[in-house]
């Protein structure tokens, strides 16, 4: 997982999360997944949200408020022992369903002390009363939403024969409210590489802030970048698409989410967006006999128009921009603006390490760079194709040359 909690996701994204579990919308398996949790630090961390919220206080991810409690008293173990008989013997429709996060929330309500729901799990286990049978880990949920724009942004790419007087591959980029179902950015480009994801993603940034979170899946881009050429096969360092997605969203506090392997139900909202425009834009790339980027991608601008602003999503009943706009007007926004010294076309850049060589030049793009100091130390180059090269060092600008 690398940094803690409270590090890689904003504290409102978090709590989203728990409550959206909590009232039912949201099933274990996502949430812990969203969170980057195991499942039983995702239920520690809930139990802490949950006395927090009851005791009136404020919360915050990774400030502990209290220590968990090993021993059952007597008296809770003979309460527990006749909630678990009656789970197992009277109840009509969920006879037989053991819900452990509920029977703490109960059991602290009626002694005033927290409880784990793996404490109570384990007597129920040791008790005899309760088997953890198999079928009891799929609950069935509802489909989870997000309280508002700018909670969760779906990204992803689609490789498809985009246009098809070219009869080759294309790849277009798209990213999407989870709330609203409005599409915030898409961009159609000849190979999918990772300056592409991040021009999608500064524009869709620049134009609306900062959101919560992005939602990504595990695809193979993000995973592993390799190169060939004619003179030899290499291969670039391992997950580099995704360290170069995930530090430009770092620097702005947003945070970054990998859907897990064969979990296709998690990004339905965006693969479904995916078939809406296949079945619309090659179709127009075919019929005005399209052979270049810039023109499929006005194309491409005008179906997002019309499918943000006049399209009615199936599953919401709702216009896109009116669902958006809608909830902005009654304050669900999560959308975050931009810190003023921020420069989104260095954040959103290629970042390469150099060292400076005695000359005082690094090499990069088989060519010297003039740095003229910190001879032996390292830099940082932001390359941002085919425009600009900046030049940093600990987040100072050393030079900026235009290409």
């Amino acid at each position: 997982m690398g940094h803690q909690l409270h590090h890689r996701h904003p504290k409102d994204f978090i709590v989203e999360v728990l409550r959206a579990f909590n009232t039912h919308q949201l099933p274990e398996d996502q949430a812990c997944e969203l969170l980057d949790l195991k499942r039983s630090r995702f239920y520690e961390l809930r139990a802490q949200w949950f006395r927090a919220i009851q005791r009136g206080q404020e919360w915050a991810p990774g400030r502990r408020l209290g220590r968990r409690e090993q021993a059952l008293p007597s008296e809770v173990q003979a309460w527990l022992k006749e909630e678990l008989e009656y789970i197992r013997r009277e109840a009509g429709v969920f006879r037989g369903k053991f819900n452990f996060a509920f029977l703490a929330e109960q059991a602290e309500q009626r002694f005033k002390r927290p409880f784990q729901r793996n404490t109570l799990r384990r007597f129920a286990l040791q008790s005899g009363l309760y088997q953890g049978l198999p079928q009891e880990v799929a609950k069935p949920c509802v489909r989870f939403e997000t309280a508002g724009p700018g909670m969760l942004f779906q990204h992803d790419a689609s490789l498809h024969v985009w246009m098809p007087t070219l009869k080759t591959y294309q790849a277009l980029i798209m990213t999407k409210d989870d709330y609203s179902r409005r599409v915030v950015g898409a961009l159609l480009v000849g190979k999918e590489t990772a300056f592409g994801h991040l021009r999608v993603a500064e524009a869709t940034v620049g134009e609306l802030g900062r959101p919560q979170a992005y939602y990504v899946d595990n695809h193979s881009f993000f995973r592993f970048t390799g190169a060939v050429s004619r003179q030899y096969r290499y291969r670039k360092q391992a997950d580099e698409g995704a360290q170069q997605f995930k530090r430009a969203l770092t620097t702005l506090e947003i945070g970054l989410i990998f859907t897990a392997p064969a979990h296709p139900q998690a990004k339905g909202k965006i693969e479904k967006q995916f078939d809406y425009f296949q079945r619309r834009l090659p179709y127009l790339c075919e019929k005005y006999h399209v052979r270049r980027l810039e023109e499929s991608n006005r194309i491409l601008d005008d179906l997002v128009g019309y499918y943000n602003e006049r399209h009615v999503h199936a599953e919401t009943q709702e216009v896109p921009k009116q669902r958006w706009n809608r909830a902005i007007r009654e304050g669900r926004s999560y959308l975050r603006p931009v810190p003023a010294d921020a420069n989104l076309q260095v954040i959103f850049a290629l970042h390469y390490e150099r060292r400076v060589r005695d000359d005082g030049t690094i090499s990069f793009m088989n060519r010297p760079w003039r740095v003229g100091q910190l001879v032996g130390q390292k830099v940082m180059v932001a390359y941002h194709p085919p425009v600009r090269l900046t030049i940093l060092h600990q987040g100072r600008k050393l030079w900026d040359y235009r290409l």
